[in-house]
């Protein structure tokens, strides 16, 4: 009896994301010499998105199984071609992929791939270039592409913030003079790169290692995913990797995703419990990190109150 080859899962993670889930599904499903399973969690769209993205699941995938989070039970699909599930509630990014993840380990996935619906993958080879170069280091628990703007800028690979970066938030949030670099250097050629954290949009973790942290964190509702995954590597002796060989298109349009303000309260709110939790910090430095922080979300929450929405 031949081996079963190996399995990957892929989740997207939909919220009113009816504009970019055709190119990101075609994507997926041109992909080549690797299962590749695909798995949609909708994180409770409007009934208009929902209604369009649910038709654009039924013609690419005929035998698809369309169900609601409750009734997610592997048996039901071991062989259809592709999962949409319904989450009756807006879970955010951590929670949400792990509906996804689960499941994708339940049906045996070695790896999961977690892609943003507004990721554009081009390359047939990409999931099995990803997966090939995790096999080639036992200690990469995360692989990502080289991830590019739609202007062509490089999305990794991203570096940590020190603590007085984070306290002197001026340099990290105000005027981009200000700012330090928060990418180390980009890829060049095929050569991989380690890094200290990935970009959330499009990444491959093992499921050994998934199970091993229970999941994703879902403390955060949204925003610091990326450094929380880093430290739970780190903590387990892993690596994250990009393969720049494997290549992907994040067209993210930051001025539809609502006010920026509001935006910035519920990163800041994730952003101290990433520091206060997997950092090391001392109680002094926390102490003076939820002050300094504090500061700026006075100022935004003032922005948020006068703006509008």
């Amino acid at each position: 009896m031949s081996a079963r080859s190996p399995r990957v899962g892929a989740v997207v993670l939909t919220y009113n994301s009816a504009a970019d889930l055709p190119t990101s599904l075609d994507g997926l499903i041109a992909q080549q010499e690797i299962d590749t399973r695909i798995i949609i969690v909708d994180n409770a769209s409007n009934p208009e998105s929902l209604a369009s993205m649910e038709a654009v699941f039924r013609s690419r995938f005929p035998d698809g199984v369309i169900l609601d989070v409750s009734d997610a039970n592997p048996s039901y699909f071991e062989k259809a071609s592709a999962i949409f599930v319904r989450n009756p509630q807006n879970m955010g990014y951590s929670a949400g992929n792990n509906v996804g993840a689960r499941l994708a380990v339940r049906l045996g996935c070695e790896t999961v791939l977690i892609v943003n619906p507004d990721i554009r993958i081009s390359d047939p080879r990409f999931v099995v270039t990803l997966w090939s170069g995790m096999q080639s280091d036992e200690r990469c628990l995360v692989a990502s592409p080289r991830i590019l703007t739609l202007a062509g800028r490089d999305e990794h690979p991203l570096r940590e913030s020190s603590f007085w970066e984070e306290l002197l938030w001026m340099r990290q949030y105000g005027p981009p003079k200000f700012r330090p670099a928060s990418y180390v250097v980009p890829p060049k050629g095929a050569v991989p790169v380690e890094a200290e954290k990935v970009h959330g949009s499009c990444l491959m973790v093992r499921s050994s290692f998934l199970e091993q942290i229970g999941f994703l964190d879902e403390a955060v509702f949204l925003y610091s995913e990326e450094p929380i995954l880093a430290a739970g590597v780190r903590s387990a002796n892993g690596r994250l990797i990009v393969f720049p060989e494997a290549k992907a298109i994040h067209s993210h349009i930051a001025s539809a995703k609502g006010n920026a303000s509001r935006r910035m309260l519920k990163f800041i709110k994730s952003r101290l419990y990433y520091l206060d939790t997997y950092t090391g910090y001392g109680p002094v430095q926390r102490a003076a990190l939820h002050v300094s922080y504090g500061m700026l979300a006075m100022l935004h929450w003032i922005k948020a109150r006068f703006s509008p929405a």
